[in-house]
Parts: structure tokens; C-alpha cells; sequence
């Protein structure tokens, strides 16, 4: 009987060391694939970045107030040493797309690192509403959010111009819904969102009691619009655009010199 014990104990044995193999094993198999995928990485973090692909997105017209080789040297004179020569390790894209953010044309970028270890930015310029050329000397843009924006170098925009008595610029302007500032942005917004008055209106003057008076791109009338009120105004611009349409085309635009829209319900035009 004592010689059937010993392979009896030999197969439970194997059996089981076979069964924890079987249980067990996708551990060992997880583990190891685990340290490969580790391997990997740290691999990959220890490299550089074989080259920098920045793109930025054109406002209308294909312009630019920001270039890229710009973007670049900002992106160098901020780092310790030129990205390209950085591991992937020390890059953080956060803070490349948080160095780009403080340009001033620039709205929003964002940053990555593709599969060929290319560093991909892709840079939105911030968008003039309308550009401010005051009689106390400041010249500068109001973008679509009420930013600040000083001249591009590299480009123009062709926004309205608002010219004479601006207020001085304001940091809270946008907190305060009468600042003379926040007039002026809803004023620019109801201009730029009508096709008909973007492509009338290219000057905006504001006189020493406040009233704004338009130049049209076309003729040299001007138009009286008076003070802004959030409700008048609108109904004044409505006035204007049908005046335009149905009004002018019989008698044409030469012949006049002024339109004024401050009376109620009505368009006085006055002969040049």
C-alpha cells in the first residue's frame, strides 16, 4: 500500500501547482505587461520632441494680428531652454498653452504632444469689435468679450472706429451696464451682427454731450443717432435700415448731407 502513496501525492502536486498556474497566471501575465508598458513610457518621456507645429487660426479675411514665429519666441524666451530641445518629460502642455493665453491677441490655445512626438499648438486670436482712436490720445481695439487690445503690427482690422470724446478706459466698465463703454460694445455688437449696418457704418463719433453720429463707408452724410438707450437705439438702427432700402434708392444718396433719427417714428433728411 506504501508504494501507491507516493505518486498518488506526486499528481495532487502537480495538479495543483497546474491549478495556481491556471488561477493564478493572468497575474504574472498582468504584471509583466504591466513593467513593459512602463518601459515603454519612460522610454518615450526620456526622448525629444522631433519638432513644433504651431497653427494659428485667421480671423475674416486671412488675417493675423498674431504670427507664429511670434508665438515661438515667446514660447522660448519662457522655457530654460528651446522646446525642441526639452525631453517630453519636461513639458507641460498646460502651462504652453497658459504662456500663450497672456499674448494679447491671443484667446484661447491649446497644446499637444501626437503620436510622432510633433508638439501641435493651435493658437485663436482674439476678435476686434471695434477700434477706438479718442480725442484723450488712447488707440486701441475692443474685442468681442470687451478686452483691450493694443495694434498689430502685422495687420489693420477693418472694424468701426470710434473717434472723439471716448471715456477714458475703465478695467470694470463691463460690471456697469450704462458705462458709456458697454453702450459703446452693444452698439458695436448690434453693428457687427446685421449685415446690412456692418457694411453701412464705418465711424462712430461721439460728441462732447455723449450723442453718436455715423458715417456711412458710402457718401459723406452723417447720421444722428442721439444718445444710446439699450431700447431706442435699436428701433433708430431699424428706422435707419428701411430709410436706406426703400427711401433713398428713388432720390439717391448724393443729394443729401445729413439723416437724422432723434425725432420719433420719422428719418429727417437734409439736403446737401
Amino acid at each position: 500500500m506504501a508504494t501507491n502513496r507516493v505518486p498518488g501525492k506526486i499528481g495532487r502536486f502537480f495538479a495543483g501547482v497546474f491549478i495556481g498556474i491556471r488561477t493564478y497566471g493572468w497575474i504574472f501575465v498582468a504584471l509583466g505587461a504591466a513593467v513593459l508598458a512602463v518601459s515603454a513610457i519612460s522610454e518615450r518621456e526620456a526622448t525629444h520632441i522631433k519638432a513644433i507645429r504651431p497653427m494659428v487660426h485667421p480671423l475674416a479675411e486671412n488675417a493675423n494680428l498674431v504670427e507664429a514665429d511670434e508665438l515661438l519666441e515667446l514660447l522660448a524666451a519662457s522655457f530654460t531652454k528651446p522646446l525642441d530641445q526639452l525631453k517630453l518629460s519636461d513639458i507641460d502642455v498646460e502651462r504652453v498653452e497658459e504662456v500663450l493665453e497672456q499674448q494679447a491677441f491671443v484667446g484661447d490655445a491649446e497644446a499637444y504632444v501626437d503620436a510622432d512626438l510633433v508638439l501641435n499648438i493651435a493658437v485663436y486670436q482674439r476678435i476686434p469689435l471695434l477700434r477706438i482712436i479718442a480725442d484723450n490720445g488712447q488707440n486701441y481695439y475692443l474685442d468681442l468679450e470687451g478686452v483691450r487690445l493694443p495694434l498689430s503690427k502685422n495687420y489693420t482690422v477693418r472694424v468701426p472706429v470710434v473717434t472723439g470724446h471716448v471715456v477714458p478706459w475703465s478695467d470694470d466698465f463691463a460690471t456697469q451696464a450704462d458705462h458709456p463703454l458697454s453702450q459703446l460694445m452693444e452698439l458695436g455688437h448690434s453693428l457687427r451682427n446685421d449685415p446690412f449696418l456692418a457694411a453701412l457704418v464705418e465711424q462712430i463719433d461721439i460728441t462732447e454731450t455723449g450723442e453718436l453720429i455715423l458715417a456711412p463707408k458710402v457718401g459723406d452724410q452723417v447720421i444722428y443717432l442721439g444718445r444710446y438707450d439699450p431700447r431706442i437705439t435699436p428701433e433708430r438702427l431699424e428706422r435707419l435700415k428701411t430709410f436706406y432700402r426703400e427711401g433713398l434708392p428713388y432720390e439717391g444718396w448724393r443729394k443729401y448731407r445729413s439723416f437724422d433719427l432723434r425725432y420719433a417714428d420719422q428719418v429727417v433728411a437734409k439736403k446737401a
